[in-house]
């Protein structure tokens, strides 16, 4: 047979007659109870002891009810609290209300008015805490089903994007295959020129243990094209260069677009976004469409920068992949009454009308291509 604990109630008056006759009266109904002639004691015992109802009388001297209730109810918020009082003055009842007192009793008071609040309260406050334990569990269940659809979300934002990003590799592997190409082309000529200098240095110090003629030196310089070599090791290198840093521009750009871990809000030019969204996708609109830039002076605007390049690129490869002849994709930026706006336009042959009414409908990346002007 399973044990229940008595409700606790501590009474608090200064009449010594009253508590002895709430005490009893309580006790014969099977409650607790707890009395104390004062504020200060009444809260003390509240420090020790687990309270469900507070009798509280409004006058008494040194701490009034009043002030011991605002000191109790830091104590415990959810005390439950009857008044005890000789006189109703509405201001002084607003404030016990505001408090979260259930009511007040009269002085003189019947013995059934007493165990009839002290029932009602308990009752009152035994279903205010579990409506607040059902709450919070509600919040919980909420919180943490909020927090597993996000990371779904997540996760799929990621696998889109992912998707996205392969459907572009070819043309990425292209674009980075370009510098590569020539990158290797500049390295064979410099090891060719390379054989032709040490070559020439080694002519030359020859030359200078069998003291010959100036003039064949210079011929030697010549038939080797050591000026036109030393010439042209410069621009190789500098393309090569050039090469090097598109591909690290690329890479860059390509390893911002894949990243999977959890995006915070950043303070970025939009223009460097579309800039950045551009590398990734140049090798699908080359071939198709001219893109003509007109970027504005932007301010700094913080947002989910991961997320932005995201829209930009379904935006301009859904326009290349709408055009089916060479075009012109326009890309506006610009600021007005503290607002940045941001323009997409293209030359192809848009939407279908069947379809307008299902623009803001998502659809998977695959099926992209098959949607002209879909974004």
């Amino acid at each position: 047979m399973e044990l229940t604990t008595p409700p606790a109630i501590l009474a608090v008056d200064d009449d010594p007659a009253i508590l002895k006759t709430i005490s009893l009266l309580l006790t014969k109904e099977g409650y607790a109870v707890y009395t104390a002639e004062n504020g200060a004691n009444g809260l003390e015992i509240l420090k020790k002891q687990a309270i469900d109802l507070l009798l509280l009388d409004i006058r008494m001297p040194q701490m009034d009810g009043l002030e011991m209730l605002k000191l109790a109810k830091e104590y415990d918020p959810n005390i439950a609290t009857i008044i005890l009082t000789g006189i109703v003055k509405k201001e002084l009842l607003t404030e016990l209300m505001h408090l979260g007192c259930y009511g007040y009793i009269l002085k003189p008071f019947a013995n059934t008015e007493i165990v009839l609040n002290v029932v009602n309260a308990l009752r009152r406050h035994k279903l205010e805490l579990a409506d607040k334990k059902q709450q919070e569990t509600l919040e919980h269940l909420v919180s943490q089903r909020t927090r597993e659809l996000k990371d779904s979300q997540n996760r799929i934002i990621q696998q889109e994007k992912m998707a996205a990003i392969g459907c572009l590799a070819a043309g990425v592997a292209h674009e980075i295959n370009n510098p590569v190409g020539f990158i290797m082309s500049n390295l064979g000529s410099l090891a060719k020129y390379l054989e032709k200098i040490k070559l020439y240095l080694a002519d030359l110090e020859a030359d200078e243990e069998a003291s010959q003629d100036p003039e064949a030196r210079r011929q030697r310089r010549k038939n080797l094209k050591i000026d036109f070599i030393l010439q042209d090791i410069e621009g190789l290198i500098a393309e090569s260069q050039d090469g090097c840093n598109r591909i690290k521009t690329i890479v860059s750009n390509l390893k911002c677009f894949s990243r999977t871990d959890k995006e915070e809000a950043q303070l970025v030019n939009i223009n460097d976004n579309i800039e950045t969204t551009l590398t990734i996708v140049w090798n699908e609109l080359k071939y198709k469409a001219q893109v003509v830039k007109e970027f504005g002076e932007l301010p700094l605007s913080r947002c989910l920068p991961q997320q932005l390049n995201q829209v930009f690129m379904n935006l301009l490869v859904n326009a290349a992949h709408a055009m089916e002849s060479q075009g012109i994709i326009t890309i506006r930026t610009w600021t007005e009454d503290n607002a940045i706006f941001i323009s997409i336009t293209d030359t192809g042959k848009g939407i279908p009308k069947e379809n307008l009414t299902k623009i803001f409908e998502p659809l998977p990346p695959r099926r992209w291509a098959r949607v002209p002007g879909w974004a």
